[in-house]
């Protein structure tokens, strides 16, 4: 059955299950009330432990104001990211739909429904119960705890006497509106340390080999059936432990077949496919493309001299010259005899500036030595597979700020974790999994276990950023905005300017509000932007 109209028959059975209870008075019974399609269940229970937990006021106070330097932060951070976003909008083809817009789990198809609803409780209910004990913390009480239920429990919530808040001073309220998305963002700092310190860097792989990340499209492998996370063990006989084997050594003859096995999801496999460097690509109006490479193709021979890795090609290709006319061998696969074969069309190619090339490609790593080299104009790989060694993932997870030499490497290290769901590398699951096993002082646990875990504290860690950096931007009612209305009605306050409460009220309550639509529009522009 297609997955909305599953969804759409549970939302419908919901409403008929509030129908019946709003006529039952149940829901008055209980505490209960209704907010839309959604179920507030009201409780005194837990406000004792909230006052027990608040007592030690020394620390809450320390933790509020740290809450401030974490959410200040944070703020100029996503407005950062927002303003940078809408730069770059008109170069996006396609714009996300808006179920990517909205991290609830079960609408928004990157968050898986188990793991989402599991992290979500969890963001939402340290968010909530950190605004309860900075609240009870400043003296403010704290009228009633709940939860909200949409179908399931979607999240908790805290009501604090809202005279008594707005009757506190400006730090003490603004304390308790830093609290909720602080927390959230400090917990997914330390759900972070788990998953990569303690987890993935207990993930030892399972067997050696050189781990194929990017298989060619039409190569001989990828015609066999080679895919990305395919680990090869040997090549013609010869084991291969690593990826640098498999770059470094020549297994065969170029254009010879060999057999490859390698392991894909657990099982052993083993496949016959031409051996040879292969076209990655080739890039228009440049020497490969126009001698008629293609990819997927196969380069036998360059200038007489026979290729079987790509450092062969390097060392022909380093005593030629742009403008030089070369003989060359490529095979092409041939629907008719279902197999690769000597393409008779390509016997000679006539080679580029290197200059020439990066000056239109990559004109940042140009130099002057390039001037008159020759070149091909595209990219080859050795059996037409681009390689890792064996813990490649783990690696990366478990280490993801490694190699870091400045703020832009940071930049994107971060940008690549919170993009796993999008890479499909979160969950992590089969045939990833497939490659590792818990080892170290996690070696007794069950894969089944081990992944369930790991998997769980990541989605905890992603969905307590994004409820903590959402919760951070300057727009009611967001406690980001309610924490930039404070700090401006502050610095109005001290401006030297002698304004009336009222008009310092209204200023105030203007600034926040377009500041509040300038955000919406942020938003708006990343999904309507692409299609103007």
């Amino acid at each position: 059955m297609n997955g909305y109209l599953i969804a759409l028959v549970v939302f419908l059975a919901w409403l008929g299950f509030i129908l019946y209870l709003r006529r039952s008075k149940v829901l008055e019974r209980h505490s209960m009330s209704l907010y839309g399609p959604m179920i507030m269940w009201r409780t005194l229970r837990g406000r004792a432990f909230i006052d027990k937990v608040a007592s030690k006021k020394l620390f809450w106070n320390f933790y509020g104001r740290l809450s401030l330097w974490v959410c200040a932060s944070s703020m100029m951070l996503i407005m950062l990211l927002l303003l940078w976003e809408a730069t770059i909008v008109p170069q996006i083809e396609r714009a996300p739909s808006p179920e990517l817009i909205l991290g609830i789990p079960g609408i928004n198809p990157v968050i898986p429904l188990g793991y989402g609803v599991l992290a979500l409780i969890v963001a939402i209910v340290v968010h909530e119960l950190a605004h309860g004990i900075l609240a009870r913390s400043g003296d403010i009480k704290v009228q009633s705890l709940g939860l909200v239920f949409l179908v399931f429990p979607i999240g908790a919530f805290m009501e604090p006497d809202e005279k008594e808040l707005q009757a506190t001073t400006r730090r003490k309220r603004s304390k308790v509106f830093a609290a909720g998305p602080a927390t959230n963002i400090l917990l997914a700092l330390v759900i972070l340390g788990l998953f990569s310190g303690v987890m993935m860097s207990s993930a030892e792989p399972v067997n050696d080999g050189a781990l194929a990340v990017g298989v060619v499209d039409g190569s001989p492998l990828g015609r066999a059936g080679i895919v990305p996370t395919s680990l090869i063990v040997s090549v013609a006989g010869q084991t291969v432990t690593s990826a640098s084997d498999l770059e470094d050594n020549s297994y065969a003859a170029p254009g010879s077949e060999v057999a490859v096995d390698y392991y894909y999801k657990g099982e052993l496999r083993s496949v016959d496919a031409l051996y040879g460097i292969v076209v990655a690509y080739a890039v228009e109006d440049f020497a490969a493309y126009t001698a008629g490479f293609r990819t997927g193709m196969v380069l036998v021979s360059l200038n007489g001299m026979q290729l079987a890795t790509t450092s062969d090609l390097s060392g022909v290709m380093s005593g030629l010259s742009a403008g030089q006319v070369v003989p060359v061998t490529v095979m092409s696969y041939s629907q008719t005899d279902d197999g690769f074969v000597i393409d008779g069309s390509i016997t000679s190619v006539v080679l580029s500036d290197k200059w020439d090339y990066y000056d239109e490609h990559l004109p940042s790593e140009n130099e002057e030595s390039y001037r008159g080299v020759g070149y091909l104009g595209g990219g080859f790989l050795n059996l037409g597979i681009r390689t890792q060694d064996a813990d490649y993932y783990a690696s990366m997870l478990a280490h993801p700020f490694d190699g870091n030499k400045d703020l832009s490497d940071f930049s994107m290290s971060w940008l690549r974790l919170v993009a796993l769901p999008f890479l499909d590398l979160a969950p992590i699951r089969s045939p990833v999994t497939d490659l590792y096993e818990p080892g170290g002082s996690l070696a007794w646990m069950p894969d089944s276990a081990f992944w369930l875990l790991t998997n769980s504290l990541y989605w905890i860690f992603w969905l307590n950023l994004m409820v903590g950096l959402t919760n951070v931007l300057p727009a009611v009612p967001l406690d980001g905005g309610y924490l930039f209305r404070d700090a401006l009605d502050f610095l109005v306050d001290r401006s030297g300017t002698k304004y009336t409460k009222e008009k310092r009220d209204r200023l105030v309550g203007s600034i926040s509000i377009g500041l509040a639509l300038l955000v919406l529009s942020l938003i708006l522009w990343q999904l309507v932007g692409p299609s103007l």
